[in-house]
Parts: structure tokens; C-alpha cells; sequence
């Protein structure tokens, strides 16, 4: 699927649910000892406060989206969110791979 700034604004609500998936994903590797937290902040926000490591998770597609509603108009915005909404969108396709290796490992 191809994601363009028109597409991230017709649907905007894709980035969050990309990035909640991502933060579920994440949570159930780690907790299943499959995978760890690549990125030093979320991972020290893991082991200390499992609620902040969600709200870190879903801080930036929140604060685009808030974005998008009161200035939809400009580039950068809608540039932003379709960016994000790709990356989460590669991001998601890992955590699937990883998955459906987990669950065919022996």
C-alpha cells in the first residue's frame, strides 16, 4: 500500500492505530522474551513505568493528528503524518514477520 499525504488525511486515524499495534507488538515480544527494545528511551521507559512506555509510544502520532485537525492545510503536516504513517506501516510489517517466526519456531 502506497501512503501519500492525501491518503494519511483521509484516513488519519491509520498512523494511531499503527503505532498502538506497534506498542502492543513490542510489549508481548518483550514480555515473551522474543525480541528487546531497540531504542534506548522506550526501553528504559519499559522497565521502569509500562504506562509512559505506551503514552511514548503514542505520543507522536497524537501530536500529528492534533495537528492535522487544526492545520491540515499545510505541507509539512501532511507530509509528517504520511511519513510517519509509512514508517509505522514498515514497522508493523516487521513485528508480523517476527510473529509468524515465533509462532512456526518449534
Amino acid at each position: 500500500m502506497l501512503l501519500t499525504a492525501r491518503g494519511s488525511a483521509r484516513n488519519p486515524y491509520l498512523l494511531l492505530v499503527l503505532s498502538v499495534f506497534d506498542a502492543l507488538a513490542t510489549d508481548c515480544g518483550i514480555r515473551l522474551q522474543l525480541i528487546q527494545e531497540a531504542n534506548p528511551i522506550a526501553k528504559a521507559l519499559y522497565e521502569s513505568n509500562i504506562v509512559l512506555f505506551y503514552g511514548y509510544k503514542t505520543l507522536l502520532p497524537l501530536l500529528l493528528l492534533f495537528l492535522l485537525r487544526y492545520a491540515p492545510e499545510r505541507p509539512i503536516v501532511r507530509f509528517g503524518t504520511a511519513l510517519a504513517a509509512a514508517l509505522y506501516a514498515v514497522v508493523a510489517i516487521y513485528h508480523v514477520v517476527w510473529i509468524a517466526f515465533a509462532a512456526a519456531a518449534p
